[in-house]
């Protein structure tokens, strides 16, 4: 198992998310295609969070399309439903921190970077831990396993 840096209190995102994160269930966009722009998952999914009505997390963390997992971001419902607003064709996984859409924004105008890609924002966190009061109550916890 990796060793945090001296003053860290992950040594990795990985590890953070494994921590912290959330999983989600995996579902297609609830109304044909999605309305996003393929490509731009971390905007298009902090925006339409954002100006949703019925107010989802702003979720961000890895999905798995296949054999590997990739860097992305996507919505949840209260329920911890997957709402891709990029891709046609859900994830097989997804594993994330659900944060409240006003912080993402927020954290992303001041930083100029999502927040799980290697930023200020990513540092902090793996410091320092994640602001419990930004995070929203859905998704599944990830279960722990004794080494």
């Amino acid at each position: 198992m990796p060793v945090p840096l001296s003053g860290y209190r992950y040594a990795s995102v990985y590890a953070l998310l494994l921590d912290v994160g959330r999983l989600f269930t995996p579902a297609r966009w609830p109304s044909g295609p999605p309305p996003g722009e393929p490509g731009k998952c971390y905007i298009e999914a902090a925006s339409w969070a954002w100006g949703a009505t019925d107010a989802p997390a702003y979720v961000e963390g890895m999905a798995w399309t296949g054999l590997f997992p990739i860097e992305h971001a996507w919505c949840s419902t209260r329920s911890g439903t997957v709402l891709d607003p990029t891709w046609e064709e859900p994830g097989s996984a997804y594993l994330g921190l659900p944060v409240k859409p006003t912080v993402a924004v927020d954290l992303m105008r001041r930083h100029g970077d999502a927040l799980l890609t290697h930023g200020p924002v990513t540092r902090e966190w793996m410091r320092d831990g994640v602001p419990p009061d930004i995070l929203m109550d859905v998704g599944r916890p990830v279960p722990k396993v004794d080494a």
